[in-house]
């Protein structure tokens, strides 16, 4: 193991044993740090702590972009939605589509919204019906698959 990895598992056996004694403020600079040496587990927790502890959308946005570009899956559908709420929607399809793609079964039915709407990408339909059967595939019992189930039924698709 080199040196740069042996301090960064340093780093981040220090901030769990922070964690694990309950001590955010101590533990998040270190955290921080982590996930800025490009430890992706690091980023996908700054992520889910900015946004569901420290209720921080714009650090939870960049945490959330760094683990997407270094491939976390769930952290490009993540990053994906979160530019659909903002309505950046050509950025919001690249990182929905990228998900699924790497079968991130989660992204399928906003993808297949997207191709529905013509959100981020020209309208279509035949790809929006692709995406939605792979969700029902993988969720038949998803409410929000099933709509747009129907919805693409009554297009004609």
């Amino acid at each position: 193991m080199d040196m740069e990895q042996e301090i960064l598992n340093d780093v981040i056996r220090e901030y769990k044993t922070l964690m694990e004694a309950g001590d955010l403020p101590a533990a998040l600079p270190l955290i921080r740090q982590a996930a800025h040496w490009g430890d992706v587990r690091s980023q996908v927790l700054a992520a889910d702590l900015y946004m569901n502890t420290l209720q921080d959308p714009a650090e939870a946005l960049e945490y959330t972009r760094l683990a997407a570009l270094n491939g976390d899956t769930e952290s490009m559908l993540n990053l994906g939605v979160m530019l659909r709420e903002r309505r950046e929607f050509d950025k919001a399809f690249y990182f929905i589509q990228k998900a699924a793609m790497a079968g991130c079964t989660r992204a399928y039915e906003p993808l297949a919204a997207m191709y529905m709407m013509g959100q981020g990408t020209p309208r279509d339909l035949q790809q929006a019906k692709y995406w939605n059967l792979q969700g029902l595939e993988a969720d038949p019992e998803n409410a929000g698959l099933q709509r747009q189930h129907r919805v693409l039924e009554k297009a004609g698709c």
